[in-house]
């Protein structure tokens, strides 16, 4: 045989070495569940789940959510669409969320996730599914810092306009009425957030059983939004009349008063979304991962544990604050004696817009925290108790013996009873806040007027 006719005759075993030497190295790959992929690519938002769900900041019932949109869910499975570009799509998102470890917020990032997971499985078109699946994220804490202020806000307004309508003297200072000499706050309890939440899960809820589309999803959503603040500031005026004791409770209480008023939200709702119920719809096949999916995924899957645990800041790059020169607390002037910082102080200051310090006044102890500009960082003392297994009651704003307003309240674990007052003050004009949320929009308003300084005083009763 020539030497040409060997050549081609070698051409065929060539090129099949050649696909051979492709696929064998992802062959092990079509093995491999792609559910197992995105779960251990899921997992640094699976681990962020969990702390903020146990650090008492949160809505605990997002699990319950999560649960009903698996439930509902796996009732719809079988019209699920995952096509070729909706699951490369999916991956691409999910490997996004990844890569954005530790320069995108945790939130934003788990955003991304469940968007990725949307469309992976093939949910895009079911819209109370992918409205209850970003419900279930831990969101309730970040809607109260910067929603709860102005929510707050509207429903003292509209509460002193019902007033006045209904023939009672009333007059307002930001949140609080003023009733015949008594002062009546709406405070962050009352700020209509877990309301809106609520009602935000029983649309999507009510969307996902009746299969109804964006349109009217999206539709009775804005209604439900729109619909909060009149339904809190209802429940604020019966609350502002049982507390001047011009109308009696009735039996109902606080929380009866609230479940009432959340009812007759509820009702425009579920008539909105039943009217448009449709049918289940026709069965769509979806096709099986294919290797760049896959891929993707995997990649993922290995930078997951990587990307998460770089993402901690050395805590030798800290800067925390000198001690001032004295601290005036109740008419009384004492020297501050500085505390070490601990390991987790340090890597929270790392990326706190500002200076941290902590200090011993007597059997006292005193946060003084400077910051520099409008920050979702600087968080009530309650939410930190709370996280730290405290229960916290009888918030309110009382003056000291030297004329300085500040929030007060007690926090009791284990027998152990602290009394903490707090405050924010500008170094600028030495305007006083009780309320964080309050300072944050002014400080958003008003940047010039920072830097401020937060300052927390915790006695052990």
């Amino acid at each position: 045989m020539s030497s040409t006719a060997c050549q081609i005759a070698a051409e065929p075993s060539r090129s099949t070495c050649r696909r051979l030497s492709v696929s064998l190295p992802l062959r092990w790959l079509r093995r491999v569940p792609a559910w197992l992929l995105l779960g251990i690519a899921l997992a640094p938002v699976w681990i962020w789940y969990a702390r903020r769900l146990d650090d008492g900041s949160d809505e605990p019932l997002g699990l319950l959510v999560l649960a009903g949109a698996v439930a509902l869910g796996w009732r719809d499975r079988s019209v699920f669409h995952a096509g070729g570009a909706h699951r490369l799509g999916g991956a691409l998102l999910v490997l996004g969320s990844v890569l954005a470890i530790g320069w995108l917020p945790p939130m934003l990032r788990a955003l991304l996730a469940v968007a990725g997971v949307v469309l992976w499985c093939g949910m895009q078109r079911h819209a109370g599914l992918v409205g209850l699946l970003g419900l279930s994220l831990p969101v309730v804490a970040s809607l109260q810092f910067y929603l709860g202020y102005p929510l707050r806000l509207s429903s003292a307004m509209g509460a002193e306009w019902l007033l006045e309508a209904a023939g009672v003297v009333v007059s307002r200072t930001g949140v609080i009425l003023e009733l015949a000499g008594q002062g009546i706050g709406v405070d962050p309890a009352c700020s209509g957030i877990r309301m809106l939440w609520h009602a935000l899960v029983a649309v999507m809820v009510l969307a996902a059983i009746h299969r109804v589309s964006w349109r009217v999803t999206l539709g009775t959503a804005v209604v439900a939004v729109a619909g909060v603040i009149p339904a809190n500031t209802l429940r604020a005026v019966w609350l502002v009349m049982i507390e001047t004791g011009r109308v009696g409770d009735g039996g109902l209480g606080h929380g009866g008063i609230g479940l009432l008023c959340f009812a007759l939200l509820l009702l425009p709702l579920w008539w909105l979304v039943a009217k448009s119920a449709r049918p289940t719809g026709t069965v769509r096949p979806s096709t099986r991962p294919r290797y760049l999916e896959r891929v993707l995924l995997l990649l993922a899957a290995i930078l997951a544990p990587v990307m998460d645990g770089s993402a901690g800041v050395p805590p030798s790059r800290v800067p925390l604050s000198q001690p001032p020169a004295d601290f005036t607390f109740n008419g009384l002037t004492l020297p501050l004696e500085p505390l070490s910082a601990s390991v987790t102080e340090r890597a929270f200051a790392a990326s706190f817009p500002g200076r941290l310090g902590s200090y011993r006044w007597g059997r006292a102890q005193v946060m003084l925290r400077q910051v520099t500009t409008a920050t979702r960082r600087l968080h009530p003392s309650r939410d930190c108790l709370r996280a730290a297994g405290f229960s916290t009651r009888d918030a309110v704003v009382v003056k000291t013996a030297d004329g300085a307003e500040w929030a007060r309240f007690t926090a009791t674990r284990d027998g152990l009873r602290l009394l903490v007052h707090e405050r924010i003050v500008s170094e600028q004009d030495g305007s006083i806040w009780t309320d964080i949320p309050a300072w944050f929009w002014s400080a958003l308003g008003h940047p010039l007027n920072g830097p401020w300084r937060a300052e927390t005083v915790i006695h052990q009763r």
